[in-house]
């Protein structure tokens, strides 16, 4: 028979065997398309990127990206190569040389990667158009879609060229592991395990212990410059981090789990039940065939979790923060009589004049002195202006709370109180109690206390940071003295933050003001900066992703194929349909639900030290930082179930056939 032949006929006739690897690199290879069509696409390019930005992080996210695909193609090629050693070694029985063999293996790889690109270049281009739409409807963008063809040809012959030189690449390998291997080993390699382990359980301990220190002095960051973090240097510290993670996870899955394992098996009273008996050793088998495998899984889902949700909470976050950023629609500083007439006029004409609002804030800029002079007291130097503190009346603050559609929430002052305005979160309230001596002209001051703060900033703080909200008494007094002031303008009214119109009605006016700002304009900013960023990183997170669960897929079926006879003689024992259905159930979720919860874990952990180093905290809010992070774990669970589903089932009809259900 000729090789073609045999080659079509194996596919065919073992299509449940090739089905979840055809399909896993048929998707793998539809989101690899996907991310090179869109880093290939010059029409959106030119629309997002002004800079060359995201043509850089194209080619830096496309090295991991093929680099990842080849590595998973490799893997799965491995493990289908293990899983027909004994057929090859028939082969060779019957006189078959190992050239034919490798042109075998070779013919059936390249009918799987044929038909995988074939399925995979229409998904893709359904997959780029959404990815298209989705950016320019974020954007705003006007694109000509018929410019954006389903198929770019360029990009499906790069896929291709990928696709050959893999191949290229596995059939090395399989002649290396042909030409390697004697007749027995050909026949016996499908069983070979790795070298059994020993249980450790002092190596267990310190690896739990390495990994309880490593999230403590992930948790260390939140101590802020107090922190080791701050003291001996990030770098160093990033680095013992993140070595004492891996040795942990390597030592966990090495000696703590079997020691766990074996300390089970010692309670005869947990050990000796119809569910724990199966599934304790099982799981060790798995463990000790499977161990490099499920640490290499664990680091490669933690390490995706945190870069796809540190992606997330990079976007998500700024744009939760704008509300304090420009709490206002719009905003600016009065430098000219004739620039505020002009900007009320042209909005009367494009909103009306029931459209919008606006106040008038009168801010007074103090020097100060105390013992205790908060941060904020010199952040307008840090940011080139004069140190000092900017006053505005108690009632300005209601006004502007209002026209922001906010409540009022600072307790009423007395003559000789204040309101600190914050700038980022103070837990501990230290400030509170402070007495500012406030310069209001010669040798004269005028004494506040800090009765409360707030991070409830009436003021965008491109306007001001330092903001101490007194009483309309004490505004007055200083106001007599030679403080300096400047007014700013902001302008609020239902819908105003998100009408482009409004903003493009100002922005010739004020172009020449350097104090005005617009948080249709800002958000507009951040979403042209951040989107492509979030969908390059989406798309290697979800190539990852996939082939972490087909991993796990194929390790978890193999070891039921090889454990169905054991399953038939817990039949003949007396096991019923339901009980030998437990035992599947349980130990599929078991070997899913390590890798799924220590990555998570991890990531969780990772994604507070880059929150508390790498982004200014100006909300104090955990459900700024829930939101995202659930987003990226629903999105990695989902997938991860879906895997777990479709692996259960597969591991019933292997296991259960024989039941006749």
């Amino acid at each position: 028979m000729k090789v073609s032949s045999m080659a079509i006929k194996n596919v065919r006739r073992n299509y449940s065997f090739y089905s979840l690897y055809f399909f896993s690199v048929a998707l793998v290879l539809a989101v690899f398309f996907c991310f090179v069509s869109f880093s290939m696409n010059e029409v959106i390019l030119e629309k997002i990127s002004s800079d060359g930005r995201v043509e850089t992080m194209c080619r830096a996210v496309a090295v991991f990206v093929i680099a990842f695909v080849v590595f998973y193609m490799s893997y799965a090629n491995q493990f289908f190569m293990r899983r027909r050693m004994k057929e090859l070694g028939i082969y060779a029985l019957l006189g078959y040389t190992k050239t034919r063999m490798l042109c075998l293996l070779t013919l059936e790889n390249m009918l799987i990667c044929a038909g995988g690109i074939c399925a995979a270049l229409p998904a893709g281009g359904l997959l780029h158009k959404g990815a298209v739409w989705g950016i320019t409807a974020a954007l705003g963008l006007a694109v000509d879609s018929s410019r954006i063809p389903l198929i770019n040809l360029k990009a499906a012959a790069f896929c291709l060229l990928t696709v050959l030189a893999v191949l290229a690449a596995l059939t090395l390998s399989n002649a290396r592991l042909l030409w390697r291997s004697t007749l027995m080993e050909t026949i016996r390699m499908e069983r070979r395990t790795e070298k059994p382990f020993r249980i450790r359980p002092t190596a267990g301990v310190f690896g739990m212990l390495l990994l309880l220190a490593g999230y403590g002095l992930a948790l260390d960051m939140g101590r802020g410059k107090a922190s080791c973090w701050y003291r001996i240097g990030f770098s160093p510290i990033a680095l013992l981090t993140m070595l004492l993670a891996v040795v942990g996870t390597a030592l966990f899955i090495l000696s703590f789990l079997p020691f766990v394992c074996n300390m089970f098996r010692d309670r005869k009273n947990i050990f000796y039940r119809e569910n724990t008996i199966i599934t304790v050793p099982k799981f060790m088998s798995r463990l000790r065939t499977n161990a490099k495998s499920l640490i290499l899984l664990i680091l490669l889902s933690g390490g995706t979790l945190a870069v796809f949700g540190a992606t997330v909470l990079s976007v998500w976050y700024p744009l939760v923060s704008l509300e304090r950023i420009i709490p206002s629609s719009m905003e600016f500083r009065v430098l000219d009589r004739g620039e505020k007439t002009a900007a009320l006029e042209a909005l009367d004409k494009t909103v009306g004049s029931g459209g919008y609002e606006f106040c008038e804030t009168i801010v007074r800029k103090v020097k100060a002195a105390s013992e205790r002079l908060p941060a904020e007291y010199g952040i307008s130097a840090d940011k080139g202006r004069e140190a000092g503190f900017e006053c505005i009346r108690e009632t300005d603050y209601e006004s502007l709370r209002g026209l922001q559609g906010k409540k009022n929430n600072l307790p009423s002052l007395r003559t000789n109180e204040c309101v600190l305005i914050k700038y980022r979160p103070d837990p501990s309230k230290r400030d509170i109690g402070a007495v500012y001596a406030l310069e209001t002209g010669g040798r004269r001051t005028c004494k506040v206390t800090v009765k409360d703060t707030s991070l409830e900033n009436p003021i965008g703080f491109a306007n001001s940071v330092g903001t101490l909200v007194v009483t309309d008494e004490v505004f007055e007094e200083l106001g007599a003295g030679s403080a300096e002031s400047y007014t700013v303008m902001s302008i609020g009214g239902r819908g105003l933050r998100t009408k482009k119109q409004a903003y493009e009605a100002l922005r010739p006016i004020l172009s020449g003001n350097p104090y005005f700002v617009s948080a249709f304009q800002r958000k507009s900013e951040l979403i042209k900066l951040n989107s492509s960023t979030l969908l390059l990183i989406s798309f290697a997170a979800v190539i990852f992703l996939i082939a972490t669960g087909s991993i796990l897929y194929f390790q978890t079926v193999s070891a039921a194929v090889y454990d169905r006879p054991d399953y038939e003689i817990m039949g003949r024992m007396g096991y019923n349909y339901d009980m030998i259905k437990r035992a599947v159930r349980s130990q599929v979720q078991i070997y899913f639900l390590v890798p799924f919860l220590m990555g998570t874990l991890h990531s969780v952990f990772a994604l507070f030290c880059y929150k508390s180093a790498l982004m200014d905290d100006l909300l104090g809010k955990s459900s700024a930082v829930l939101v995202p992070l659930l987003c990226a774990i629903g999105s990695y669970s989902l997938i991860y179930l879906i895997y777990y589903q479709v692996t259960k089932r597969a591991c019933y009809r292997i296991i259960l056939k024989e039941k006749g259900r």
